[in-house]
């Protein structure tokens, strides 16, 4: 015996009038939400331009104070503050020293010099400061960690270690600190593409690698040839630095700022504003051929590739100190001028900086910030600027 189903058409009607509310609802929302597409009327996250930064930030001004006073002539490659800022240490790539200052500039004490026996150094050294008042140099040519005791304006040699690594890894900073000592390690992927990674690591008291703890994009290559690459002038960069128990990374083309917490592993990431795309004009084409014109001449092939270039990157350095944020906006031409965005972490109040100095390796330190400047003659020097305090 069949049996068949007996059908409501009262009822099917039902169902589809109100598939049909939800449906035409849903299409209502969608379109009030189409129509509120701008940052500022949803309260969503700001979107500048680099070119209108001026205009749209409020501006605190910054003020040439000083520059570094050193009893030789010292070519200023890296910096970095010790004791919260109390003192100022540089590497010399001229003599391969590191010397040391106090905040107004003054000089203080000088160690190291060319050459492979304790405390000398080979090639570019990066620094960092870390607790009970020592200062670590990485010698990125000799993989040498060597550290000073900084004690009262002196700067003493203690100790080195030496840095085996795996082959086609490379040590690129270490952060020593209170839950431990980390380093920063760049690894390629691919030797025929020039692709790579960075990792942050866990080392042991000897600086050797224990345990990967995340992944950051490498840097955009250009190729040599078949087997060489070096980094893309304007080509993606990760950029990174540590404050407190907080490591902080960010890339050349976003303004997302990522984040780990070195003591509880804990990781997240905030955007305070965000920039539009640089798409380049012909006026920076320009100016960009001329910044690359050197390396173009070795390698005529690299034309083409800077000749497709489309966009540029939004910054060129980060900092981070005592929870406020420096972001170096990137300049492609010769003006003596230098462009930064300040952020207060804890508020997240954004600020303009517009330097009347062309400066790069940037650092900031009680109220001060800190800049290598490259003059017209050659020279370098440090250049030391007081920042007005922001409004309240």
């Amino acid at each position: 015996m069949s049996m068949e189903k007996t059908r409501n058409p009262q009822g099917g009607e039902q169902i589809f009038h109100r598939f049909c509310l939800i449906v035409l609802t849903a299409t209502l929302l969608l379109s009030c939400n189409g129509e509120k597409g701008s940052p500022d009327e949803t309260g969503s996250i700001p979107l500048y331009s680099v070119d209108h930064l001026a205009s749209t930030l409020p501006e605190l001004a910054a003020e040439p104070v000083g520059i570094f006073d050193s009893p030789d002539f010292m070519g200023p490659y890296y910096l970095e503050p010790v004791s919260g800022g109390r003192y100022i240490a540089s590497t010399d790539r001229t003599e391969n020293q590191v010397h040391l200052f106090d905040e107004t500039g003054t000089h203080l004490a000088k160690a190291g010099g060319n050459g492979r026996g304790p405390g000398e150094f080979m090639g570019a050294i990066q620094l960092h400061a870390g607790p009970n008042q020592y200062l670590y140099a990485l010698d990125l040519r000799l993989h040498r960690i060597t550290r000073f005791r900084v004690h009262q304006g002196e700067l003493m040699y203690d100790t080195s270690f030496y840095v085996n690594l795996e082959p086609g890894t490379w040590l690129h900073n270490i952060y020593v600190t209170p839950w431990g000592n980390f380093g920063v390690i760049r690894s390629i992927v691919d030797y025929s593409s020039g692709e790579e990674v960075y990792h942050l690591y866990k080392l042991d008291a000897s600086f050797i690698q224990t345990e990967p703890l995340f992944e950051m994009p490498g840097n955009e290559k250009m190729s040599l040839s078949e087997w060489s690459h070096v980094d893309h002038i304007v080509g993606q960069k990760t950029l990174w630095d540590l404050d407190g128990e907080w490591f902080y990374y960010i890339t050349s083309h976003n303004a997302t700022i990522n984040r780990y917490n070195l003591r509880t592993g804990e990781t997240s990431f905030e955007t305070f504003f965000d920039l539009a795309e640089r798409e380049i004009t012909p006026e920076n084409r320009g100016h960009l051929m001329e910044l690359a014109s050197n390396i173009m001449t070795r390698f005529p092939s690299l034309r083409k590739t800077m000749e497709s270039v489309t966009l540029l990157p939004l910054f060129s350095e980060f900092v981070v100190h005592d929870n406020i944020l420096y972001l170096t906006i990137f300049n492609p031409s010769k003006d003596e001028r230098t462009e930064i965005i300040r952020i207060e972490e804890e508020t997240g109040n954004v600020h303009y900086i517009d330097l009347p100095l062309k400066l790069w390796r940037i650092q900031a330190g009680n109220g001060l910030l800190y800049g290598i400047e490259n003059r017209e003659n050659g020279d370098e020097a440090v250049q030391i600027l007081n920042l007005e305090d922001p409004p309240i």
